[in-house]
């Protein structure tokens, strides 16, 4: 058994005794992890369109030009490339110790930060905290000691709301901001693990220090105004193409949150960039929850025709599509799914957010609806791309 706790000692030689380096309200130079995700795509375009920072991106490659056109083909794909020098690709690995830079450069790179965003992860549901440690958990620590060598930055660390998804919390408790949550034997499941893990060693350096902000999204969809998603193999999205497929949905008393990626980054830019010094934690969700029903009458209301079954029923039909077609990646992805814990079907705790939510809307950030505004434009571009079929069209 892993001994979380174990694994979330920080390293006694990364110490932050140096000076908070001087532009961090202003950077000249920002580090960028994960900028080939997601989310990190729209981090990047509203960190180059909020500040004057050059920004450093870690990315994978055997070269400059290589690293620079991923980053380039990625950004092009959620059309949000912009051709300026200020991207600056840096060849490394998250995994790696420095990143797998030498040492001289490790250090050069570290006098030249600002200011560092770890938004960099391994997202799975289903592998081991063994597989995902060397990203999630290493990749956090080589972030610290990044952090602390030349001048201390201030680090903004993307973590997630599934750090409380434990038997600890009830249904019915409300988890908020201020709250921390509990290193115990009751989190499972790889990627929870991982990232409470990485949150302690995020807390750990502040004790030494490190000004530090965490920031704990919900499920994370696609952009809100042209509905791409990068990762159809999600889990609400599987869930939707599978009951559009087999024409029937079931019965669940579920609350659904999706939370559009550039309302993400939008709010963790703006909330980043706040003149004090970091040391919160930030919750970030929709507020507007829909239940599991009302996203399925909105799906019928687009053309689907999809039947309302029991749980088991609906099981059992998925079971017999998996064994008809053995080699679809869909039903088996569902099927392993759903017998992990807490996963989309389970009972969550109640988030507060308000604080968040205040300070966003200050600033006119504000999550666009669910059922009226989100859920259409979504399935408009799965249309598009093909992967559901049109409404009534092809249902088994």
């Amino acid at each position: 058994m892993i001994d979380l706790i174990t694994e979330s000692i920080l390293d006694s030689t990364i110490q932050f005794q140096a000076p908070l380096a001087k532009n961090w309200k202003n950077p000249n130079a920002i580090f960028l992890t994960g900028a080939t995700g997601l989310l990190g795509a729209f981090l990047l375009n509203d960190l180059l369109n909020k500040t004057t920072a050059d920004i450093y991106c870690l990315v994978r490659g055997n070269n400059l030009s290589e690293g620079k056109q991923r980053l380039q083909n990625h950004l092009e794909f959620y059309s949000l490339w912009q051709n300026t020098k200020r991207i600056i690709p840096i060849i490394g690995d998250l995994s790696k110790p420095l990143f797998d830079l030498s040492e001289a450069k490790f250090n050069e790179l570290a006098a030249k930060i600002d200011v560092i965003y770890h938004n960099g992860a391994m997202v799975s549901f289903i592998r081991p905290y063994s597989v995902l440690k060397t990203v999630n958990v290493s990749g956090t620590i080589e972030i610290l000691r990044l952090a602390s060598i030349s001048q201390t930055k201030p680090v903004h660390f993307i973590s997630t709301l599934a750090v409380f998804l434990n038997r600890i919390y009830g249904s019915t408790e409300k988890i908020l901001e201020t709250d921390t949550p509990e290193l115990t034997s009751n989190v499972k499941g790889g990627y929870k693990q991982s990232k409470l893990v990485a949150e302690k060693l995020i807390m750990e350096a502040r004790k030494r220090g490190l000004p530090a902000n965490i920031y704990r999204p919900v499920r994370i969809i696609g952009d809100s105004t042209t509905g791409t998603i990068g990762n159809l193999s999600d889990s609400l999205c599987s869930l939707i193409k599978c009951c559009i497929q087999i024409g029937k949905f079931p019965t669940l008393n579920i609350p659904i949150t999706i939370l559009p990626v550039d309302y993400a980054s939008k709010a963790i830019v703006h909330l980043s960039l706040q003149s004090k010094l970091p040391n919160k934690a930030f919750h970030l969700f929709n507020p507007n929850l829909i239940l599991w029903r009302t996203l399925f009458d909105k799906i019928r209301s687009l053309g689907y025709l999809i039947e309302e079954v029991s749980y088991d029923n609906w099981l059992t039909e998925l079971k017999n599509e998996a064994s008809k077609h053995p080699n679809d990646k869909l039903y088996q992805f569902l099927l392993l799914f759903l017998r992990s814990p807490n996963n989309l079907m389970a009972n969550k705790p109640l988030f507060d957010a308000h604080q968040t939510i205040n300070e966003l809307e200050t600033a006119n950030i504000i999550c666009p609806r669910i059922d009226t505004e989100l859920i259409p434009i979504y399935l408009k571009y799965f249309q598009k791309i093909g992967y559901i079929s049109l409404p009534n069209a092809g249902h088994n």
